[in-house]
């Protein structure tokens, strides 16, 4: 069976500037995959890549085996929650919740249950006819959340997703993607906060400028180094790298 998403030596250079270089991992059916690294290295730029927003310069990419294209039928699988979310301004919480999901595919009474069931889970009910613009950036963010879920992801793909969230919404997602891979998919977070990666991954890839510097399931990870904590790991991780140069 083929890994659910394959990044394979992806390079991404702006103008003289490389990006990211040579990345590879994957992402399992059943993993909480952690894309851990501080801010710029990468992280954002390499998941542009793997959903399509960006064209890699070298190397491949898969999404349930196929290369990602505006025309793949495995979209309405996958949900995406970019790192700053662009939202229709003018459209209400339930008109955006009712777009998104027909936009993947849902149809019939299945479209105002799914809605209704997850402006519930984010309190989001009570905002239901605010329009977006009017909405804070923790409120946004909760509704970008529960409109990549709409359509029941086997992949989900979170860049940042705690920055702006309450401790709530943060539970609520746990909650979803553990809904995820119970149903046998996966989700890939990109992350610069170690601590609530601990507790959401099994599974961890480390960018620093642009390069991987370790891909490990975490219980092996943490294994290896003496049932250190993630932080601990990573700062090791660093300091190593920094001697190096």
């Amino acid at each position: 069976m083929s890994s659910l998403i394959e990044a394979i030596e992806i390079w991404k250079s702006f103008g003289k500037v490389e990006a990211v270089r040579g990345v590879s991992f994957r992402l399992e059916a059943g993993q909480v995959h952690g894309l851990l690294g501080p801010n710029g290295s990468g992280k954002t730029t390499s998941l542009k890549c793997i959903v399509g927003l960006l064209k890699p310069d070298k190397g491949t990419v898969t999404i349930f085996g196929e290369k990602p294209s505006a025309n793949n039928g495995y979209r309405r699988k996958l949900g995406y929650v970019p790192e700053n979310p662009s939202l229709p301004d003018y459209l209400t919480v339930e008109e955006f919740l009712i777009f998104s999901a027909r936009l993947k595919g849902l149809v019939g009474d299945s479209v105002r249950s799914r809605v209704s069931e997850l402006m519930e889970a984010y309190a989001l009910h009570q905002v239901s006819d605010r329009l977006v613009y009017e909405l804070s950036k923790g409120v946004r963010q909760r509704l970008a959340i529960a409109a990549s879920l709409v359509s029941s992801p086997t992949v989900l793909i979170l860049d940042e997703p705690f920055n702006g969230l309450d401790p709530e919404a943060q539970k609520i997602t746990r909650l979803y993607i553990n809904e995820i891979i119970e149903d046998g998919g996966g989700v890939l977070i990109s992350t610069h906060l170690l601590d609530s990666a601990e507790k959401i991954c099994n599974h961890v890839t480390i960018i620093v400028d642009g390069k991987v510097l370790c891909s490990s399931s975490l219980s092996e990870l943490k294994s290896k180094n003496g049932g250190a904590s993630l932080e601990e790991i990573f700062l090791s991780l660093i300091r190593v790298k920094k001697a190096a140069n």
